[in-house]
């Protein structure tokens, strides 16, 4: 019964980990891919071209995020739990 209870708060602090990361991450990836595509267009984005990248970001994110806190939080229970 231990161990399910390891692996329930496991997943339950990795999936709020990764809430918390994802706005953080999807602000700076946007801001980064905006600005690198009006260098290269020379212009400002038009609405059409902001939703395209702001859907791309969005999965980008969300995987960025996700990956990093169940890695992150692999790491802290391997520290302090055993292997």
């Amino acid at each position: 019964i231990y161990m399910n209870w390891i692996i329930m708060w496991y997943g339950v602090s990795s999936f709020i980990l990764g809430l918390m990361l994802y706005f953080p991450i999807q602000k700076i990836i946007l801001f980064f891919s905006i600005s690198n595509f009006q260098k290269k267009l020379q212009r400002q984005l038009k609405k059409e071209e902001m939703t395209k990248v702001k859907k791309k970001i969005s999965l980008l994110s969300a995987i960025i995020s996700m990956t990093f806190a169940f890695l992150y939080n692999r790491v802290l229970m391997y520290k302090y739990f055993g292997g």
